[in-house]
């Protein structure tokens, strides 16, 4: 046991690949062939009983499938004929004349035509059995006489009172065996005037039967026999017996009858009838049989071909086996130094493994892998830093805020009491002023990330530029656009339109004599608000402008006295991606005009 224990060890964990390849090629080629002689003839023969016994199957469902589907379309077919109003008139009218009676018919019965050329695939023959011999002689109506009163599915069809009733009946042209189904046909008064009789297609079914290889049959309630490719008085007269014991709907499997062995293959079709259990219904069996003694006569001169195939194949493998699997090991240990350079972070010592085996699709992983690790290495590094830089800037615009901030208190209540006071002075300018820029101040003051409607935004400029027509009076005017399509419900960041208004009078119009103009235009576009502030003051020339936006792109716009733009554009790069912020474009002489792009948010 423990001898075992040790064997087993060291086959599953202390064998090279190189060696555990020999080994299972040796056991793989050795063991078959001093079995061979017992396990191919056992092997073989089961075989091939399985392979005939798939091949049965196929072709059983193929056949199983072609009647299921024109069963369905007969079902179909002999339905519609039933509620067709021209079918059930001229069925139940009493014609004067024979030639009255055909050119009805011709203008009437054209649908029967019409499904007979549609499903001439799926359909042999439509026709209407009447107990009326003036009309009965006509393509379409049939005498329902003594001799068909006599046939199997007449009975059945009458029972069934109006519902389908399958069986099988005689073509009348080729006097062949059909599958068909009946439904009778009844008056207003409930009385039968005729039954309608659709029959399926034979040929189909003639053909496939007749190219079976194995003994094959169609029966209707296991003892009928529709149709078959052999004689069965002669070879299977236990057959029916055996079908109707057997309780499957489907089998395929061995049938021992006496001292015999058969393959037995079949199938049962069970036609759907409303209102009836398949059990009620007549049924049609697909049935293939075979005796075991003819599948097996040639298992033995097979077996011997194949001992001479495993003979010359266990020294052609023997040499292969020592070729193969020491090319495929040495590229094993190539490849696992490689993972191990890339273990210890040594990137430098990978060296390439060529070929298109899956070793060097392996090595391929590897190397995207290696490659991925720097570009991740790179990203996490370039990230923290940039993290850094913002966290210490962000400090640094906050404490530059506190620096400036006082009591809002104070403030608040001390601009109240100027208000009161302009406004009992009777001085509504000065009360006006002061109610605007209480309101700047407060927003200013109580700024935070939560965002605000761009309704409120644009409210805060018309106040900042209420404020500045008081102070420059018509030297400069200004105007604020907003298009009709902008909702103006949309969340933005707060203070993202008025440091660039500020800095278009501190830094363009302040030193404007006259003829000053500041616009800012809200518009919407594909989702995305478009702010512009432009002005026609003193402007950049293309250094200037070049600078601003390098400290702008860059981060550094706080060290260049652009504070608020910069941070502006950080906080809409960080909320919105890098797709959204801002532009500008100046002129020397000529204005600056600052573009702001933020996407379209209703919801907060």
């Amino acid at each position: 046991m423990k001898l075992f224990k040790r064997i087993r060890n060291k086959i599953k964990g202390g064998l090279k690949l190189h060696h555990r390849m020999i080994l299972i090629y040796i056991i793989g080629g050795v063991i078959p062939f001093i079995s061979a002689n017992i396990y191919t003839n056992v092997k073989n023969q089961a075989n091939l009983i399985a392979l005939n016994k798939s091949t049965q199957k196929s072709e059983i469902a193929i056949l199983k499938k072609q009647i299921s589907e024109s069963m369905v379309i007969a079902t179909d077919v002999i339905n519609e004929l039933y509620i067709n109003e021209d079918v059930m008139d001229i069925t139940n009218r009493r014609y004067n004349s024979i030639s009255a009676f055909e050119d009805d018919c011709d203008a009437r019965l054209g649908i029967i035509d019409r499904y007979l050329n549609y499903y001439k695939r799926e359909i042999s023959d439509i026709k209407i059995f009447v107990d009326n011999k003036p009309i009965s002689a006509n393509k379409y109506f049939f005498y329902l006489g003594d001799a068909v009163k006599t046939e199997e599915w007449y009975k059945p069809t009458i029972e069934r009172n109006g519902a389908v009733c399958w069986s099988y009946g005689i073509c009348r042209t080729t006097r062949q065996k059909h599958i068909q189904v009946t439904r009778v046909m009844r008056d207003d008064y409930g009385n039968m005037i005729g039954i309608l009789c659709v029959q399926l297609q034979n040929d189909f079914i003639v053909n496939t039967i007749t190219e079976c290889s194995m003994h094959t049959v169609l029966l209707c309630n296991d003892e009928d026999t529709i149709y078959t490719n052999f004689s069965m008085d002669d070879d299977t007269p236990f057959l029916s017996n055996v079908l109707k014991k057997r309780k499957e709907h489907q089998y395929a499997g061995r049938l021992t009858v006496g001292v015999e062995d058969y393959l037995l293959v079949y199938s049962k079709i069970y036609p759907r009838v409303r209102g009836y259990h398949h059990k009620q219904t007549p049924h049609y069996t697909i049935v293939m049989i075979e005796k075991y003694q003819n599948l097996t006569s040639d298992i033995y001169m097979n077996s011997l071909k194949s001992y001479t195939a495993v003979i010359g194949g266990l020294f052609a493998s023997v040499i292969l086996i020592f070729i193969f699997s020491k090319m495929y090991a040495n590229r094993m240990e190539l490849f696992r130094k490689q993972m191990h350079y890339v273990a210890i972070g040594e990137y430098d010592k990978v060296t390439e493994i060529t070929g298109e085996d899956e070793i060097a699709e392996l090595y391929k992983e590897l190397e995207r892998m290696v490659a991925d690790n720097k570009e991740l290495m790179r990203k996490v590094v370039d990230e923290q830093v940039q993290k850094e830089k913002i966290h210490t800037k962000q400090r640094e615009v906050e404490f530059k805020m506190l620096a400036s901030q006082i009591n809002p208190h104070f403030l608040y209540n001390t601009l109240e009491t100027i208000r009161m006071k302009a406004k009992i002075n009777k001085e509504p300018e000065i009360e006006e002023l002061v109610k605007m820029l209480a309101k700047i101040m407060r927003r200013n003051i109580q700024v935070s990330d939560k965002k605000v409607t761009l309704k409120s935004e644009i409210q805060l400029i018309e106040y900042y530029l209420k404020i500045q027509n008081y102070r420059f009076g018509d030297r400069i005017q200004s105007q604020v656009i907003v298009d009709d399509n902008v909702e103006t419900g949309a969340k933005v960041l707060p203070l993202i339109i008025q440091p660039f208004v500020e800095n278009a009078f501190v830094h363009g119009l302040e030193s404007s004599e006259d003829g000053g103009i500041l616009t800012v235009h809200v518009s919407q576009d594909m989702g995305v608000i478009i702010i512009t502030v432009e002005d026609n003051g003193v402007g950049m020339d293309y250094y200037e402008l070049g600078e601003l936006r390098y400290a702008i792109n860059s981060g550094e716009a706080a060290e260049k006295g652009h504070i608020g733009v910069s941070n502006v554009n950080q906080r809409l790069k960080l909320q919105y991606g890098e797709q959204y912020g801002i532009t500008v474009d100046s002129t020397k002489g000529a204005g600056t005009k600052i573009t702001i792009h933020m996407p379209l948010i209703l919801v907060d």
